[in-house]
């Protein structure tokens, strides 16, 4: 059960804080943060606490809660955006530890990645048509040199 902290009302979120720090903070803790500046400089917080016998987890951007889900003993992936980048925070379970992985969804069709695809097909486009340019003019150069 995911539990998006931000559509809650105040009364909902003080009960999932209370749940989460009744059953999480009172056992073993793992805990990761993260810290992000995006292209127009913004700064990022991104952190987690995850209850290791529990399961249970809060992620945290600046200082609102983001999610909270119970019961996470298993590899489990979650998407949201931090600024314009959609994120990917995947939870993987390694014998008897938890590894926390954070990367930029590259691959999602969301409107910055098809703008960067197409800044990149762009770019591509610029480099070929410049390379035509310069074997062309070395060509004729080439032709002009040895046949005249």
């Amino acid at each position: 059960m995911i539990i998006y902290f931000a559509k809650l009302n105040p009364i909902e979120q003080f009960i999932c804080l209370f749940l989460l720090y009744y059953f999480t903070f009172i056992q073993a803790l793992a805990q990761q943060v993260w810290n992000m500046t995006d292209i127009s400089g913004e700064e990022y917080s991104l952190g987690l606490y995850h209850g290791e016998e529990t399961g249970h987890l809060m992620v945290y951007l600046n200082e609102s809660i983001l999610i909270i889900d119970f019961k996470i003993l298993n590899d489990k992936t979650y998407h949201f955006y931090i600024g314009h980048e959609l994120m990917e925070l995947k939870i993987s379970k390694k014998e008897h530890e938890y590894v926390y992985t954070l990367k930029a969804d590259l691959v999602s069709g969301t409107p910055y990645n098809k703008a960067l695809q197409k800044s990149e097909r762009s770019e591509q486009n610029n480099i070929l048509i410049g390379l035509a340019i310069s074997i062309t003019l070395l060509a004729g150069i080439f032709i002009l040199r040895n046949f005249s």
